[in-house]
């Protein structure tokens, strides 16, 4: 049975601010987080699934025109 990594945002995003990972926290579909010792912790599997999914939503921009697509 394989384990399950569980990550603390600041360690995941270390360059966010805590303003930053609040929003991020609380953002609609962000994975619920476990509270131990006071510290929230996220399990790295479903940061990924949320991130890729952040991902597919988030505009890119054209390399040739410099425009949004």
């Amino acid at each position: 049975m394989s384990q399950r990594k569980l990550v603390r945002l600041r360690d995941r995003y270390p360059t966010a601010s805590r303003m930053t990972r609040w929003r991020i926290r609380n953002q609609p579909g962000f994975p619920a987080g476990i509270d131990h010792c006071g510290s929230e912790w996220f399990f790295e599997d479903e940061l990924d699934v949320y991130d890729e999914s952040r991902r597919r939503l988030t505009p890119k921009p054209d390399a040739a025109e410099g425009e949004v697509t």
